[in-house]
């Protein structure tokens, strides 16, 4: 039992850790109040049609928990937000690509294939160029970006999307709750711009 128990308190996950007079909440317990903030919050809604147009239908986001500070009766949780694909990385792009062409293009298309897709979004980022060169750049940037975070990728592949997040994580009737906290080195990866 003491080896068992050592090795147990190494994995700040698998029990609640108890520092002095604080008890800390696991990072399973800080990922499941996470989770439900996400799922109601209606600012997240169009997070949350992203994040199922990228990771499918079967497509979850898990929160790596890196860091968890003690607050006068509440906890600050530092993490990152990572995409589980639930479909393979080229099918996630097909969709997404789909979804920046207006319909009534789209329908006109040869072809729904992500090469048909990819290559009408070039031809609008090489016409925007004579017009609008950032917003040309900001496309062609966009598709370059996202090719190299999905189209390799097979379903249960992770993909960090989020860095640097953080969210205040106080102690309720019902277990935990979580608020976001803006943070100022909170960055996006993998995703549109």
């Amino acid at each position: 039992m003491g080896a068992a128990g050592a090795l147990l308190g190494c994995n700040p996950s698998s029990a609640p850790e108890t520092l002095g007079a604080v008890r800390y909440p696991t990072d399973a317990q800080i990922a499941s109040a996470l989770e439900a903030q996400f799922a109601s919050d209606r600012h997240s809604a169009a997070a949350r049609d992203l994040i199922r147009t990228l990771g499918g239908d079967k497509g979850k986001l898990r929160y790596q928990i890196h860091q968890v500070i003690y607050r006068q009766g509440a906890y600050e949780a530092r993490y990152d937000a990572v995409l589980v694909m639930g479909q393979p990385g080229v099918q996630s792009l097909q969709a997404l690509y789909a979804s920046m062409i207006p319909e009534a293009e789209r329908t006109k298309l040869p072809q729904a294939t992500l090469e048909v897709y990819e290559t009408w979004l070039k031809q609008q980022a090489a016409s925007l160029q004579k017009t609008s060169a950032p917003q040309a750049q900001a496309l062609v940037s966009t598709l370059d970006l996202l090719g190299k975070c999905y189209r390799d990728k097979e379903a249960g592949a992770e993909v960090t999307v989020m860095q640097g997040l953080g969210a205040l994580i106080s102690p309720e009737r019902k277990g935990l709750v979580a608020e976001k906290l803006a943070l100022p080195d909170t960055t996006a990866h993998c995703l549109p711009a």
